[in-house]
């Protein structure tokens, strides 16, 4: 399956018709991500999502309380219904001030449905890119057993918690760095994390960056959509040229278990 559409800058859209104008005339956009409720609230206002001039990724990494009313098979089922070519599914809130005892609870139960739906995803021709989760290495472990067992070799990160107290941007550097020697992904995605400054200090491995900083740059509120779109191309293209730097982690030279 082609995933180039899954590299670059992914803007992270909402139910709303600047975004879509803004999609649509934007040279450089391969790919727009939505999450459920705004995906389903095009749907249900009679959108044809199928028709967007760029691949959809839908992505469940939304609150807890918006999480609660989605099951993998109903994921499954509205992925299908709006023509998804890709997604990020079955997220469960893991956060790292949780007990240890209740971190690995939850992400087994993420695990397991992901072993359980993942094969339905595939046999839709919807690919999978899976959340690596877990504060240590043997929470993520299990992530990695899993995702290895579906043959997944593409994987996504959600950075927003980094930022929602406070500015930790060396700590999911060190986290990211850790994941891309533990597993050595083939591709991951940063979600909500789209810095054309810094991006390029992640790890090679990392190619796609999807988010909203792309409203900072390209606002379709000020100014005609055109505009909007021109200033869009020019930031993305900032982007993805910084993704292509990489840096190697220095814990590259070292072996990486051990971790705790």
């Amino acid at each position: 399956m082609n995933s180039s559409y899954l590299t670059g800058a992914i803007p992270r859209i909402e139910a709303k018709d600047e975004h879509l104008d803004l999609v649509s005339r934007a040279r450089s956009t391969e790919a727009v991500m939505l999450d459920y409720h705004h995906a389903r609230r095009l749907y249900q206002n009679d959108v044809k999502l199928a028709n967007i001039d760029a691949k959809l990724v839908l992505t469940s990494t939304i609150s807890d309380e918006k999480l609660e009313d989605w099951f993998p098979r109903r994921e499954l089922i509205f992925a299908e219904r709006i023509g998804a070519d890709a997604i990020v599914p079955c997220d469960r809130p893991v956060y790292d001030r949780d007990a240890r005892s209740q971190r690995v609870e939850t992400i087994r139960t993420y695990v397991a449905d992901l072993k359980e739906i993942v094969p339905e995803f595939q046999e839709s021709n919807i690919e999978v890119v899976p959340l690596v989760k877990g504060k240590t290495e043997y929470e993520r472990g299990l992530c990695y057993d899993a995702f290895t067992e579906l043959g997944l070799t593409r994987v996504a990160y959600y950075c927003v918690q980094y930022f929602s107290y406070g500015f930790r941007y060396k700590a999911l550097l060190e986290r990211i760095q850790r994941v891309a020697l533990e597993f050595e992904p083939e591709n991951m995605m940063l979600i909500g994390f789209q810095s054309e400054n810094s991006i390029s200090d992640f790890p090679p491995c990392v190619t796609g960056a999807a988010g909203q900083r792309w409203l900072r740059n390209s606002n379709p509120r000020n100014g005609s959509v055109d505009e909007a779109a021109r200033q869009y191309d020019t930031w993305s293209q900032q982007v993805e040229s910084a993704l292509t730097i990489g840096q190697a982690p220095l814990q590259a030279f070292t072996n990486s278990r051990g971790w705790a």
